[in-house]
């Protein structure tokens, strides 16, 4: 599959079951599987206001689940204006609970809020995921280290997308915690949503964006200017300029954390879904070619710094071989 269709699909196989069952659970907009039967009976508009919070909840969540069923994945769109509007909404109407309802059924308003904030935070973590940039993103980075091209602007892409994947993630954290804080018979309750269903569904948009962002963590490793790529680029002017010893010590530099990096490219692949796995694979083979070219150089500026200037020769070839391979690595 294409790298970019797969991340285009990735938020719809993660949230395909997010609430699974969820179908049937809301039959019209502003009603739930609640009867009104749950826990002590509040004001009419209290009864009222908490079934319609549920329904408006139930129907952000459903924007989340019919997201699966595409078998092509170019079409996946994922537009969170609806769900965020109907989660708003929600929280209008569970202001309206709070204030008709005694003491006795502030837990069931707590316990919707906080199915509100759930899906809040599923939806963002969704929008980063299915943002078909990161593709383009991804490729201009591939494309830089294989070309040796503008690499100092695929740094400063991969660090802000680095960033921004690591909040989603930190957002997800946030959701995840709040899901398994629920009182899921309560909820079943209110809303007739199965808490375990909601756990697992909220588990495989987990692993998708901590994919994204061991990915994102493994280029920014590559591509740094002061240890990875620019460590390796430092050292090879410094050989130019004959100070053998500083581009030594520059090349171990980034044969370090170009090994670093193949490592976490490589445990990343184990556990990545399945069409994220050949990004980790690239991943793997550039920095294999730029780990082992690091290390030529070094050898090269040590032979070099004895005066073996044959031997500095032959592995600074093998170095620029290695070089030549990372652009190898996509064909």
């Amino acid at each position: 599959m294409h790298r970019r269709q797969y991340l285009t699909r990735t938020g719809a196989a993660a949230s395909a079951g997010l609430l699974t069952g969820l179908a049937g659970c809301v039959d019209d907009l502003g009603e739930s599987a609640d009867d009104g039967s749950n826990g002590d009976v509040g004001s009419r508009a209290g009864e009222r206001a908490i079934d319609r919070a549920a329904g408006e909840l139930n129907q952000a969540a459903r924007a989340l689940d019919e997201l699966d069923g595409f078998e092509t994945p170019d079409d996946v769109e994922f537009d969170p204006d609806e769900p965020r509007s109907r989660l708003s909404a929600a929280r209008d109407h569970l202001e309206t609970a709070e204030d008709e309802f005694g003491e006795d059924r502030q837990a069931d308003v707590e316990t919707l809020r906080s199915y509100a904030d759930a899906l809040e935070g599923l939806i963002a973590v969704t929008v980063t995921v299915t943002d078909e940039t990161i593709a383009d993103d991804i490729d201009a980075v591939t494309a830089a280290i294989e070309e040796a091209g503008d690499v100092e602007t695929a740094s400063e892409t991969v660090g802000e997308r680095h960033a921004e994947i690591t909040g989603a993630r930190e957002r997800f954290e946030g959701a995840d915690e709040t899901i398994r804080s629920l009182d899921g018979e309560r909820l079943d309750g209110l809303a007739g949503i199965d808490l375990d269903n909601l756990e697992e569904g909220a588990a495989a948009l987990g692993d998708v964006v901590t994919a994204l962002e061991t990915l994102a963590a493994s280029y920014d490793a590559t591509l740094d200017p002061d240890e990875g790529y620019g460590a390796l680029e430092r050292g090879r002017d410094r050989f130019e300029n004959d100070e053998y010893e500083a581009a030594g010590d520059e090349f171990g530099t980034a044969e370090s954390t170009f090994a670093t990096a193949r490592r976490r490219f490589e445990t990343g692949r184990e556990d990545a879904p399945e069409g994220l796995v050949e990004y980790f694979e690239a991943g793997a083979c550039q920095t294999q070619h730029l780990e082992a070219a690091a290390a030529a150089f070094a050898d090269a500026a040590t032979a070099a710094a004895d005066d073996d200037y044959v031997t500095a020769k032959r592995r600074r070839d093998d170095g620029e071989a290695e070089l030549d391979d990372v652009g190898h690595c996509t064909d």
